[in-house]
Protein backbone atom coordinates (compact mmCIF):
# COMPACT_ATOMS: atom_id res chain seq x y z
CA UNK A 1 0.00 0.00 0.00
CA UNK A 2 1.17 3.35 -1.02
CA UNK A 3 1.98 5.76 2.19
CA UNK A 4 -1.58 7.85 2.03
CA UNK A 5 0.68 10.86 3.94
CA UNK A 6 3.19 11.50 1.36
CA UNK A 7 2.24 15.27 1.02
CA UNK A 8 2.31 15.56 5.34
CA UNK A 9 6.13 14.33 4.87
CA UNK A 10 8.67 17.57 5.28
CA UNK A 11 11.66 17.12 3.38
CA UNK A 12 14.84 17.94 5.01
CA UNK A 13 18.08 18.28 3.43
CA UNK A 14 20.04 19.65 5.97
CA UNK A 15 19.84 16.79 8.13
CA UNK A 16 19.21 13.45 6.29
CA UNK A 17 19.24 10.05 8.05
CA UNK A 18 22.97 9.29 6.55
CA UNK A 19 24.04 12.60 8.12
CA UNK A 20 22.42 11.60 11.75
CA UNK A 21 24.52 8.14 11.29
CA UNK A 22 27.52 9.39 10.48
CA UNK A 23 27.58 11.98 13.44
CA UNK A 24 26.26 9.22 15.73
CA UNK A 25 29.12 6.45 14.53
CA UNK A 26 25.93 4.51 13.73
CA UNK A 27 26.55 1.25 11.63
CA UNK A 28 23.54 -0.06 11.12
CA UNK A 29 20.34 1.12 9.05
CA UNK A 30 18.70 4.04 9.91
CA UNK A 31 15.86 6.49 8.87
CA UNK A 32 13.54 9.30 10.51
CA UNK A 33 10.71 11.40 8.84
CA UNK A 34 8.95 14.52 10.41
CA UNK A 35 4.98 14.68 9.33
CA UNK A 36 2.90 18.02 9.63
CA UNK A 37 0.10 17.47 11.22
CA UNK A 38 -2.25 20.17 9.78
CA UNK A 39 -1.75 17.97 5.89
CA UNK A 40 -2.68 14.82 7.75
CA UNK A 41 -6.45 16.02 7.56
CA UNK A 42 -9.42 14.69 9.43
CA UNK A 43 -8.24 12.23 12.72
CA UNK A 44 -11.63 10.30 12.15
CA UNK A 45 -10.42 9.37 8.21
CA UNK A 46 -6.82 9.10 9.00
CA UNK A 47 -7.63 6.32 11.25
CA UNK A 48 -9.24 3.59 9.16
CA UNK A 49 -5.27 3.34 8.21
CA UNK A 50 -4.53 2.04 11.70
CA UNK A 51 -5.37 -2.06 12.98
CA UNK A 52 -7.64 -3.35 15.39
CA UNK A 53 -5.27 -2.92 18.39
CA UNK A 54 -4.09 1.04 17.80
CA UNK A 55 -8.23 1.66 17.73
CA UNK A 56 -8.34 0.39 20.61
CA UNK A 57 -5.45 3.25 21.72
CA UNK A 58 -6.94 6.38 19.82
CA UNK A 59 -9.77 6.06 21.75
CA UNK A 60 -8.47 7.33 25.27
CA UNK A 61 -8.15 10.43 23.39
CA UNK A 62 -10.70 12.99 23.45
CA UNK A 63 -9.65 15.96 21.25
CA UNK A 64 -8.91 16.08 17.72
CA UNK A 65 -5.77 17.70 18.35
CA UNK A 66 -4.61 14.72 20.26
CA UNK A 67 -5.77 12.47 17.95
CA UNK A 68 -3.66 13.51 15.35
CA UNK A 69 -0.42 14.58 17.28
CA UNK A 70 -0.79 10.32 18.31
CA UNK A 71 -1.57 9.39 14.82
CA UNK A 72 0.88 11.39 13.10
CA UNK A 73 3.73 10.19 15.15
CA UNK A 74 2.46 6.40 14.45
CA UNK A 75 2.23 6.72 11.14
CA UNK A 76 5.42 8.21 10.71
CA UNK A 77 7.12 5.80 12.69
CA UNK A 78 5.49 2.71 10.40
CA UNK A 79 6.75 4.60 7.70
CA UNK A 80 10.63 5.11 9.14
CA UNK A 81 9.91 1.56 9.77
CA UNK A 82 9.50 0.45 6.36
CA UNK A 83 12.06 2.44 4.82
CA UNK A 84 14.60 0.59 7.06
CA UNK A 85 12.96 -2.63 6.45
CA UNK A 86 13.79 -1.60 2.89
CA UNK A 87 17.42 -0.65 3.50
CA UNK A 88 17.82 -4.30 4.88
CA UNK A 89 16.85 -6.06 1.73
CA UNK A 90 13.50 -6.97 3.79
CA UNK A 91 11.00 -4.77 2.84
CA UNK A 92 7.73 -5.09 4.28
CA UNK A 93 4.76 -2.64 3.81
CA UNK A 94 4.12 -0.04 6.43
CA UNK A 95 0.46 -0.74 6.69
CA UNK A 96 1.28 -4.47 7.93
CA UNK A 97 2.69 -2.91 10.97
CA UNK A 98 1.06 -1.79 14.33
CA UNK A 99 2.62 0.67 17.16
CA UNK A 100 1.86 -0.19 20.43
CA UNK A 101 3.40 0.25 24.05
CA UNK A 102 5.41 -2.07 26.27
CA UNK A 103 4.99 -2.47 29.44
CA UNK A 104 6.84 0.60 30.30
CA UNK A 105 4.95 2.57 27.89
CA UNK A 106 7.51 2.80 25.14
CA UNK A 107 6.21 2.13 21.76
CA UNK A 108 7.33 -1.10 19.43
CA UNK A 109 6.85 -2.03 16.49
CA UNK A 110 4.45 -5.43 16.32
CA UNK A 111 3.46 -7.33 12.79
CA UNK A 112 0.61 -9.78 12.03
CA UNK A 113 3.45 -12.16 10.50
CA UNK A 114 7.02 -11.93 11.64
CA UNK A 115 9.19 -12.82 9.35
CA UNK A 116 11.99 -10.54 10.02
CA UNK A 117 13.29 -8.54 13.36
CA UNK A 118 11.62 -5.44 12.90
CA UNK A 119 13.39 -2.68 14.07
CA UNK A 120 13.49 -0.35 17.05
CA UNK A 121 11.42 3.04 17.09
CA UNK A 122 11.16 6.18 18.74
CA UNK A 123 8.28 8.95 18.43
CA UNK A 124 7.92 12.61 19.38
CA UNK A 125 5.74 15.64 18.90
CA UNK A 126 5.31 19.27 19.51
CA UNK A 127 4.06 22.35 18.15
CA UNK A 128 2.39 21.35 14.38
CA UNK A 129 5.16 18.41 13.82
CA UNK A 130 5.67 14.63 14.54
CA UNK A 131 8.58 12.71 14.45
CA UNK A 132 9.87 9.30 14.54
CA UNK A 133 12.99 7.31 13.75
CA UNK A 134 13.75 3.67 13.13
CA UNK A 135 17.40 1.23 13.54
CA UNK A 136 17.61 -1.65 12.45
CA UNK A 137 19.68 -2.89 15.90
CA UNK A 138 19.85 -1.88 19.08
CA UNK A 139 17.59 1.33 20.68
CA UNK A 140 16.80 4.47 19.34
CA UNK A 141 15.42 7.70 20.55
CA UNK A 142 14.36 10.68 18.83
CA UNK A 143 12.71 14.87 20.01
CA UNK A 144 11.28 17.55 18.46
CA UNK A 145 10.89 20.69 20.70
CA UNK A 146 9.13 23.70 19.16
CA UNK A 147 11.02 26.72 20.07
CA UNK A 148 9.47 28.83 22.53
CA UNK A 149 9.78 30.92 25.69
CA UNK A 150 8.71 27.91 27.84
CA UNK A 151 12.08 26.73 27.54
CA UNK A 152 13.49 29.58 29.30
CA UNK A 153 10.82 29.33 32.41
CA UNK A 154 12.02 25.79 32.96
CA UNK A 155 15.88 25.70 32.25
CA UNK A 156 16.43 25.04 36.00
CA UNK A 157 14.86 21.90 35.55
CA UNK A 158 16.79 20.47 32.88
CA UNK A 159 20.14 22.86 32.53
CA UNK A 160 22.85 22.33 35.00
CA UNK A 161 25.63 24.65 35.43
CA UNK A 162 28.18 22.21 34.00
CA UNK A 163 26.04 22.14 31.23
CA UNK A 164 25.56 25.82 30.86
CA UNK A 165 30.01 26.00 30.88
CA UNK A 166 29.79 24.02 28.04
CA UNK A 167 27.26 25.85 26.03
CA UNK A 168 29.23 29.05 27.11
CA UNK A 169 32.47 28.06 25.53
CA UNK A 170 30.97 26.87 22.10
CA UNK A 171 28.89 29.30 21.14
CA UNK A 172 28.58 33.25 22.09
CA UNK A 173 28.43 33.40 26.05
CA UNK A 174 25.27 35.53 25.22
CA UNK A 175 23.96 33.13 22.62
CA UNK A 176 24.32 30.09 24.54
CA UNK A 177 21.87 31.06 27.13
CA UNK A 178 19.56 32.04 23.95
CA UNK A 179 15.70 30.14 23.98
CA UNK A 180 17.10 27.63 20.44
CA UNK A 181 20.07 26.66 22.42
CA UNK A 182 18.39 25.82 25.44
CA UNK A 183 16.10 23.96 23.40
CA UNK A 184 18.38 21.89 21.69
CA UNK A 185 19.19 21.13 25.06
CA UNK A 186 15.91 19.82 26.20
CA UNK A 187 15.53 18.34 23.04
CA UNK A 188 18.84 16.16 22.83
CA UNK A 189 18.16 15.07 26.30
CA UNK A 190 14.41 14.44 26.33
CA UNK A 191 15.97 12.01 23.20
CA UNK A 192 18.75 10.73 25.35
CA UNK A 193 16.04 9.39 28.09
CA UNK A 194 14.14 7.28 25.25
CA UNK A 195 17.49 4.87 25.14
CA UNK A 196 18.28 4.74 28.39
CA UNK A 197 16.55 1.40 29.23
CA UNK A 198 16.63 1.55 32.73
CA UNK A 199 14.09 2.19 35.56
CA UNK A 200 13.89 4.56 36.54
CA UNK A 201 14.82 6.31 33.74
CA UNK A 202 17.41 9.37 34.41
CA UNK A 203 16.10 12.56 35.50
CA UNK A 204 17.57 15.63 33.22
CA UNK A 205 19.84 17.06 36.12
CA UNK A 206 21.72 13.64 35.50
CA UNK A 207 22.27 14.01 31.84
CA UNK A 208 25.68 15.72 32.22
CA UNK A 209 26.95 17.61 29.13
CA UNK A 210 30.39 17.39 28.18
CA UNK A 211 31.03 18.22 24.62
CA UNK A 212 29.74 19.86 21.54
CA UNK A 213 31.28 18.68 18.18
CA UNK A 214 30.79 20.21 15.14
CA UNK A 215 30.36 19.22 11.93
CA UNK A 216 32.95 19.43 8.81
CA UNK A 217 30.88 23.06 8.08
CA UNK A 218 32.38 24.01 12.05
CA UNK A 219 29.93 25.61 14.03
CA UNK A 220 27.93 26.21 11.28
CA UNK A 221 27.32 23.11 10.20
CA UNK A 222 23.59 21.86 10.44
CA UNK A 223 24.29 18.82 12.87
CA UNK A 224 26.06 19.61 15.91
CA UNK A 225 26.79 16.10 18.19
CA UNK A 226 26.10 16.77 21.98
CA UNK A 227 27.96 14.27 24.26
CA UNK A 228 26.56 12.96 27.47
CA UNK A 229 27.77 11.34 30.19
CA UNK A 230 25.48 9.58 32.95
CA UNK A 231 25.55 7.12 35.88
CA UNK A 232 23.31 4.17 36.71
CA UNK A 233 23.12 0.62 37.65
CA UNK A 234 24.66 -1.79 34.53
CA UNK A 235 24.65 -5.70 34.65
CA UNK A 236 23.71 -6.95 38.57
CA UNK A 237 23.39 -3.65 39.71
CA UNK A 238 26.62 -2.65 39.32
CA UNK A 239 27.23 1.21 39.12
CA UNK A 240 28.83 2.83 36.09
CA UNK A 241 28.91 5.90 33.89
CA UNK A 242 27.84 5.65 29.90
CA UNK A 243 29.03 8.07 27.05
CA UNK A 244 26.22 8.74 24.97
CA UNK A 245 26.01 11.19 22.24
CA UNK A 246 23.40 13.23 20.61
CA UNK A 247 22.94 14.43 16.66
CA UNK A 248 20.94 18.02 17.15
CA UNK A 249 19.76 20.14 14.10
CA UNK A 250 17.83 23.39 14.52
CA UNK A 251 14.66 23.20 11.40
CA UNK A 252 12.81 26.48 11.20
CA UNK A 253 11.72 27.16 14.55
CA UNK A 254 12.06 23.44 15.60
CA UNK A 255 14.89 21.82 17.74
CA UNK A 256 15.49 18.50 16.43
CA UNK A 257 17.40 15.49 18.31
CA UNK A 258 18.13 11.85 17.65
CA UNK A 259 20.15 9.22 18.83
CA UNK A 260 21.25 5.37 18.77
CA UNK A 261 22.61 3.09 21.15
CA UNK A 262 25.37 0.93 19.63
CA UNK A 263 26.04 -1.05 22.96
CA UNK A 264 22.72 -2.42 22.65
CA UNK A 265 23.38 -4.16 19.30
CA UNK A 266 22.88 -7.83 18.88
Amino acid sequence: MDFPFENCIVANERFSSSQARESLQYQHDMAYILLDLGKLGEATAAANYLCRREHEYLGRFASDKRKKEWLGGRFAAKYAAARVLLQSNNPLDWSNLAVIPDEKGRPFLAAEKKVVALPDISISHSGGLAAAMAVSKGLCGIDIQQVTERVDRVRERFCTPGDERILGSFFSVTYAQSTPVLTKLWAAKEALRKVADSIPLPGFMELELREIIAGSAGKGSAILKFVFTWRHNGLHGKPCTEKSSVAVDLIADYALALTARNDTVA
